[in-house]
């Protein structure tokens, strides 16, 4: 990876990160409020290229605390859902309370290596900000592929490493991949490039990734 530091984070620095990695307690509530607002407008761009039509069931890895999910809910989607936080799985979860005792919405904890659903049982997925903090992003990234169903299409928003880093970001948590790394990772599980938009000042540096997993041949 080449992610460029131009200094190294302070204590503060490394506060935030390791909770924005993994949100908990009662400080972790309070990054994930901060996160929700931070990362609006890119989780909002990430389901607009998904392109939706119909009601869809959609995967979201890594949903924080449910904003994303509520939109999706609120287009007439089915949400599955996988977080790695527990402060944030009950956070969602309250926030979806209805969709989730509905089965509109199943709002699970994981691993971060794994995704907790059956095969071919998503039309789309999504994850936004969650990759430099996946223990083993190209096996995440292979159980997206799994759980999509032939057609669906997968977007991955983030930070690339080609762009300089953030000073208070510490690199110990964020381990940002290149755009060369992310493209390895989508076509070693299958997916087919559709197309990547990248970001700028305006967007945070932040680049979202579109692939679709093959339709199979009769």
């Amino acid at each position: 990876m080449t992610t460029t530091v131009t200094t190294t984070p302070g204590l503060i620095g490394r506060i935030r990160s390791r909770q924005a990695g993994h949100p908990s307690g009662l400080l972790g509530r309070i990054i994930g409020r901060v996160m929700v607002k931070d990362t609006a407008a890119a989780n909002d761009r990430a389901v607009e290229l998904l392109e939706l039509g119909g009601p869809s069931t959609v995967l979201e890895v890594g949903y924080g605390q449910g904003r994303t999910a509520a939109t999706l809910l609120d287009q007439g989607h089915r949400v599955l859902g996988v977080e790695v936080s527990d402060t944030m799985v009950n956070q969602a979860r309250a926030r979806n309370r209805r969709a989730c005792r509905d089965d509109r919405a199943e709002l699970r904890g994981g691993d971060g290596r794994t995704v907790p659903f059956d095969d071919a049982t998503a039309d789309a997925a999504v994850t936004v900000h969650t990759i430099y903090f996946m223990p083993d992003p190209a096996a995440t990234i292979a159980e997206v592929a799994r759980v999509l169903r032939p057609g669906g299409r997968f977007v991955l928003a983030c930070r690339v490493g080609d762009d300089p880093m953030p000073a208070w970001m510490d690199p110990g948590v964020y381990r940002i991949p290149t755009i060369a790394e992310i493209e390895a990772m989508l076509d070693a599980a299958g997916f087919a490039p559709v197309a990547h938009h990248p970001g700028d000042e305006s967007t945070h540096c932040t680049h979202w990734f579109l692939a679709e997993r093959p339709k199979v041949s009769s």
